[in-house]
């Protein structure tokens, strides 16, 4: 990010910190403008960093702060690992740093002062009116104006006791708002960074988090909680950063999403997601992003997306949606909406057939790469995506294709089917007349033996040069025969490393298709002067690249 009032040069400090180190801290500058902190020995003494130690150093525009990878250091130490410490950032250690700071970055450093159960913070209990236990004896006298009758009461319960939630000493509202109060100045870590733009909290087992944390950060663009322990996000927690481009909330353990918990971040272009345990998306997932163009849902267990899911997500340009934990599911008009997405990525896909509803509502879609299990496609199941340039379903499983299927993809320049079932490919399937920009085909990996007799006839237009790259067939048990004369080797023998080989019959085991055509015995000369004398100059040399 462009910051004007960066110096050309800047003061550069690394501190490599232990025991000793307030000594350390002590004998820098105080004029430092980049800070990295980096804790070293075996992580089995606390490293305290409060207030008192930045104070100093107001000048600071980059702080980064790295603890320990005590998983690193078990694995590679056969020493016993005692109690663990490490570096501990108080609440109100930031505080100094406030005017000038731009860059904080946080590695596996303890964070005080931000889980709720560890706060001397009251409980708002709801409670039924008619049940007054034996353990509440203690607390008749202030319970004794309460009616008997049926419905439910509110109770505070202080958190100064230890113990069930029924031990704890029942508060007046007054003390309650005072424990809230003095709670929520605890939770503001990042409180007063108004000047920040860029803020990381990697791997600092972080539980809990509230809008308090957040709140007064207006120039903050990029925001990462990456690899922490949220489960859920609070009710309009990112408020506080109406500028914010960048949110990554990837390796946590969030379980579900509502419209209200993202809400605000309507500068938001990149939606980092990836790594939770999100099973499902619907239409009451997300708020309005006006700007966001990446949204990631990779290695969540989704197994299904629901209609109308991206519809207030419409100029969304990347999506990535599946995980390796569950089947990916999808309705009819589960990308509705999704008028401007150039790219999706699909992992664990799982569709009987796929048909043509699937797809409907990508009118500018580009790219499509879909992982998983598809046993079949249907006619004109891409016939909506007529903008489309790149298909890619390699890995899916797929058994049998219509010869339909690729109608409409008058713009495709590669298909991808390789690392597939297919044992036939039916007529027509690929043609120039159709995909009229069709450059690339690969079949690599499939259990092919044979192809339509006019299968590269109708890879190009008469009378005109040929506008294909190639054609990848490596890899498939071929029956060679004299009917592989119509192939060409232009196309499909460029590269001696992918040169399709022979597979039956057993004499021809092993040979490249093109040197069995010419010296293994399958006596082709009447087809081969039908259909090779008029090869281009060069044939020659393609089919040199024999493997026998």
């Amino acid at each position: 990010m462009d910051h004007s009032m960066i110096p050309e040069f800047l003061n550069v400090a690394i501190c490599a910190v232990a025991e000793d180190y307030e000594e350390l801290l002590d004998k820098l500058p105080s004029d430092i403008q980049v800070f990295t902190i980096l804790e070293s020995g075996m992580g089995n003494f606390e490293i305290l960093l409060q207030s008192t130690t930045f104070q100093r150093f107001t000048d600071l525009i980059s702080l980064d702060i790295q603890g320990i990878d005590y998983e690193s250091v078990k694995k590679s130490s056969n020493v016993k690992q005692g109690k663990q410490g490490g570096i501990i950032l108080s609440v109100d250690s930031l505080y100094p740093l406030g005017l000038n700071l731009l860059y904080l970055n946080l590695e596996r450093v303890r964070l005080t002062s931000l889980s709720p159960m560890k706060k001397n913070k009251a409980n708002l209990v709801v409670k039924p009116m008619n049940t007054v236990t034996n353990d509440e004896n203690n607390n008749k006298q202030l319970l004794n104006n309460i009616s008997q009758s049926t419905g439910h009461r509110l109770i505070f319960l202080s958190q100064q006791n230890s113990g069930e939630s029924d031990d704890k000493e029942i508060l007046p509202y007054d003390v309650y708002k005072q424990e809230m109060e003095g709670y929520q100045e605890t939770v503001g870590l990042f409180t007063g960074l108004g000047a920040l733009t860029h803020l990381r909290v990697y791997d600092c087992d972080l539980k809990d988090i509230t809008w308090h944390m957040f709140d007064g950060l207006n120039n903050l663009v990029h925001l990462s909680l990456e690899k922490n322990s949220l489960k859920f996000i609070p009710e309009f927690c990112f408020y506080g950063t109406p500028n914010l481009k960048v949110l990554s909330l990837a390796s946590n353990q969030l379980l579900t999403l509502k419209s209200v918990d993202l809400a605000g971040l309507l500068m938001l272009e990149d939606l980092d997601l990836r790594g939770n345990n999100l099973t499902f998306l619907s239409e009451l997932s997300f708020p309005p992003f006006p700007m966001l163009k990446i949204a990631d849902f990779r290695k969540n267990p989704l197994d299904s997306i629901f209609p109308s899911t991206f519809e207030i997500m419409n100029t969304t340009l990347e999506l990535y949606l599946g995980g390796e934990d569950s089947k990916l599911y999808l309705q009819k008009n589960s990308f509705l909406g999704l008028c401007r997405l150039r790219a999706l990525y699909l992992y664990n896909l799982e569709i009987p057939m796929l048909e043509r509803f699937v797809f409907q509502g990508m009118p500018e879609l580009l790219k499509l790469r879909a992982r998983g299990n598809i046993s079949s496609i249907d006619l004109d199941a891409f016939v909506d995506l007529i903008k489309l340039v790149d298909l890619d379903l390699s890995s899916c499983h797929i058994r049998k294709i219509s010869m339909d299927a690729f109608y409409g993809l008058q713009n495709v320049k590669r298909i991808d089917l390789s690392n597939n079932e297919l044992e036939y490919i039916p007529p027509g399937l690929f043609g120039v007349q159709q995909q009229k920009q069709l450059k690339e085909i690969i079949l690599s990996k499939n259990k092919l033996t044979s192809l339509p007799i006019d299968f590269f006839k109708m890879l190009r237009i008469p009378n005109k040069p040929p506008q294909f790259s190639i054609v990848r067939l490596d890899s498939n048990p071929w029956d060679c025969t004299c009917s592989m004369i119509t192939w060409n080797p232009y196309l499909v023998n460029r590269l001696r490393e992918i040169a399709p080989r022979c597979s039956t019959p057993k004499k021809l085991k092993n040979w490249g298709v093109f040197h069995a055509l010419r010296k293994g015995g399958l006596q082709c000369r009447t087809l081969r002067r039908r259909y090779l004398k008029k090869s281009t100059l060069g044939r020659n040399n393609y089919e040199d690249n024999i493997i026998s």
